[in-house]
């Protein structure tokens, strides 16, 4: 099963909790465009219509899913499933600890993916999520001079999600829906809500001097995204109806029960109905990622064959997707370390729901750019292109596609997030040339590099592992991503190749270098410490080790 222990080394093994995924779409799509050319008037407009019908089985925990306090506990709980470690820093072979004492380990976390009403995990996590988009546009390209143009355009996209599976008044947190406790209103009437969503554009082109040695370009426009499928398909299951992820640690096992023996899986066939099951819901107020962005550029021609560019770009995101937990005891925060749903009436103790993972509208990002470029048109032999990248992206959340997962240290503060983007990417250089050689060779190097991806720290500069680990000793929120990662990277790349003609047909030998200086290629998990990674991966990043390959190219 999907296992981690040792925070500090992120170690962990096994399949990924959530393989294998089944999936298929099949899509229906119309899309048509009609012009209009009318004196200096170029009018354009169309629709396009996508009913998409993506058909999954996503099994989620049904792997099973450990985490361990240490490597020595779990080496112990594999060769004794009754061990526990004790809050006096004892240990026990038999599951219980001496009197004044609390169970603390090795099980920190246990999740299981199971049915519910007597469904399979595999029945309980299949379904089809159909979705209908519907887009219109127009836009006219204007020229009054022969030096300027007006680009004018407008979109409109109707986005019709997926219903969910089990009707709001049968769904199990059904009782809910509606009610305000402890100043926290239920964040879903228990459907998932579409959006429309309209999206102007404008662009302007400007020759100053009317002879073609210099341009100015202006854009504007909003751009919308969708809700990742992922989000969908865990709000229509996993609901408490459907499906139920089961939970278990060390701690809890003299009220949950213990955790099963390491390879083995709880028996569904054991499980009642659910007790405080994890729920998925969607905001009643949810809407679809916005980018309002904005870009400015001069480029100059320098002699015959080189221009200069300067552009700048401005984007202004709202509505961006986050995760939050809507049954955090903070929310509560009356000493029962419970959440204001964890009991379907005050004070009975009994049933409710686990965490509350709602999909939320509230985050917003921003993102500034200037690039500096410099290209040369084919001549004489030679042609190449240049370009620098500065720029500084802040957001409050990244994690628009995992559910299982909130990035935010405390859910009471969560403007405490705004900081630097997980995308940010101070410096960036992009260049290449092309060399007709003599003797027929052909020769195009290129030059790439990346600055380094941000990182979480603490107050006293260590690694924050965990959101939690940014919140200091007076209980304010250090700023996310104010380190930085050992994941620079800067590449030289290589081709040769030389064209041989043989009657009708070319016979072109090639030799390609990639990363030719060997240039350090670190890599690392891509947000988060990857014993919390979702996407199972255990390196992400920019780079490859040096590289060479030969091949014959034929043409005829």
């Amino acid at each position: 099963p999907d296992t981690a222990f040792d925070f500090g080394s992120s170690y962990r093994f096994g399949m990924p909790f959530f393989i294998p995924v089944e999936y298929h779409d099949t899509r229906f799509q119309i899309n048509e465009n009609i012009s209009f050319l009318r004196g200096s008037h170029l009018i354009k407009a169309g629709l396009e219509y996508n009913k998409t019908d993506a058909f999954q089985t996503f099994i989620g925990f049904a792997n099973g899913r450990f985490i361990f306090n240490s490597t020595d506990g779990f080496i112990n709980y594999v060769n004794n499933p009754s061990y526990v470690d004790c809050s006096d820093g004892s240990s026990s072979e038999d599951g219980t600890c001496p009197e004044g004492t609390e169970i603390v380990g090795p099980v920190l976390l246990y999740l299981q993916q199971v049915g519910v009403g007597g469904l399979s995990v595999e029945e309980a996590g299949t379904q089809t999520i159909d979705t209908t988009e519907l887009a219109f546009f127009i836009q006219d390209n204007w020229q009054p001079q022969p030096n300027m143009n007006f680009n004018f355009g407008l979109r409109y996209e109707k986005q019709d999600n997926p219903s969910v599976q089990t009707p709001p008044s049968e769904v199990f947190f059904s009782s809910f829906i509606g009610q305000t406790r402890f100043g926290q209103e239920f964040p879903s009437n228990g459907d998932i809500p579409d959006d429309d969503i309209i999206q102007p554009r404008l662009g302007f082109t400007w020759d100053p001097n009317s002879d073609g040695s210099s341009v100015i370009r202006a854009t504007a426009g909003i751009y919308a995204a969708r809700l990742p499928g992922l989000a969908l398909a865990s709000t229509r299951s996993t609901n408490g109806s459907i499906g139920q992820t089961l939970f278990r640690n060390s701690a809890l096992t003299p009220i949950l029960g213990p955790p099963p023996a390491y390879t083995d899986l709880i028996d569904p066939n054991s499980v009642s109905d659910p007790f405080r099951p994890d729920v998925f819901v969607v905001s009643e107020d949810y809407r679809n990622p916005q980018t309002t962005t904005y870009s400015l550029s001069y480029e100059r021609l320098f002699g015959a064959h080189t221009t200069a560019l300067i552009k700048y770009v401005y984007s202004k995101g709202k509505y961006q997707t986050v995760f939050v937990n809507r049954n955090d005891p903070l929310l509560r925060n009356d000493g029962s370390g419970l959440g204001p749903w964890s009991e379907f009436e005050l004070g009975s103790g009994g049933n409710g729901v686990g965490n509350l993972t709602s999909v939320e509208s509230i985050g917003e990002s921003l993102y500034r750019g200037i690039t500096f470029q410099v290209t040369r048109r084919q001549s004489a032999n030679l042609s190449f292109q240049a370009s620098y990248t500065y720029s500084k992206d802040k957001s409050h959340d990244d994690n628009e596609r995992d559910p299982f997962t909130y990035r935010y240290a405390r859910v009471t503060d969560l403007d405490a997030e705004w900081g630097y983007s997980d995308r940010d990417q101070r410096h960036r250089i992009a260049s290449w040339v092309l060399w007709n050689a003599p003797y027929g060779f052909e020769v195009n190097a290129r030059f790439t590099y990346r600055s380094a991806q941000p990182l979480s720290l603490t107050e006293d500069g260590t690694v924050a592992n965990t959101p939690q680990d940014r919140i200091n000793d007076d209980g304010s929120i250090f700023p996310r991503n104010t380190g930085r990662k050992d994941n620079q990277y800067r590449s030289i790349d290589l081709r040769i190749a030389r064209p041989f003609a043989w009657g009708q047909a070319t016979i072109e030998p090639v030799l390609e270098v990639f990363n030719l200086t060997n240039s350090s290629n670190f890599l690392a998990p891509q947000t988060t410490n990857l014993i919390f990674n979702f996407d199972g991966t255990v390196q992400s990043g920019a780079g490859i080790p040096r590289q060479i390959q030969l091949g014959i190219k034929g043409r005829w």
